[in-house]
Order: structure tokens, then C-alpha cells, then sequence
């Protein structure tokens, strides 16, 4: 029997990858409740999470190319909430893991140009 044949819709459904999440493999291992990690797996924010920890990234149209730019503290507010580890995980992240995750999450938080 091949995987998944004796799964109901619902199950299947429920095991099916989001593709909205976002990987991170990480460079350095943290702790995160009480383990040690190798990559974080952030979901995709709702508006719940904005509210709770704020806009973590903007766009300056002002400059060409627009530029990026990222609030450090309300990216790692969200990064805890998006990956559901503790603060001090994000904390312990190195600086290339920290950027790298929040490169990838800025897609998020900007808006998009198509109509």
C-alpha cells in the first residue's frame, strides 16, 4: 500500500506541507525547549502577529533601488512567534542565521507590486 492510501481527506489534508512555511537551516545549532535545533520552520504571520509583535520590515520607495530595512526587535518578536521557540533561541541565533531569517521573512511584510 503506498503512503497516504489509508489516510480520510482530513488526515491527508492535516499531513500536507504548508507552502507557505519558511525553512531556515541553520548555520549554528540553538537550544530551543531544552533541544538543540538545526533549523527553524517559520509559518506564514496573520494579522494576530502583527498586532502582537509589529511590522518587522519596510520599504523605502524613496531610493531606487527601493531598500529594505528591518526593526530588530519586532523581527525577533516574530521570529518567535512564527517558529514557536522561546526568545532566548532567536537570541542565541548567529548574525548570519539571524539576517538569513529575516531576509527570508521580509517577503511577508512588504507589499506586492502586482495588481
Amino acid at each position: 500500500m503506498a503512503d497516504g492510501e489509508n489516510m480520510n481527506g482530513a488526515e491527508a489534508k492535516a499531513s500536507a506541507p504548508d507552502d507557505n512555511r519558511i525553512r531556515v537551516v541553520l548555520e549554528k545549532p540553538v537550544l530551543a525547549h531544552g533541544d538543540k535545533i538545526t533549523e527553524l520552520i517559520f509559518r506564514e504571520p496573520t494579522g494576530a502577529d502583527i498586532e502582537a509583535a509589529g511590522v518587522p520590515a519596510t520599504i523605502d520607495f524613496s531610493v531606487d533601488p527601493p531598500r529594505i530595512a528591518f526593526n530588530q526587535r519586532e523581527m525577533s518578536a516574530m521570529m518567535v512567534q512564527l517558529a514557536a521557540v522561546p526568545p532566548s533561541a532567536i537570541r542565541s541565533l548567529s548574525s548570519q542565521d539571524w539576517i538569513n531569517s529575516a531576509w527570508k521573512l521580509s517577503r511577508f511584510f512588504v507589499p506586492r507590486l502586482t495588481t
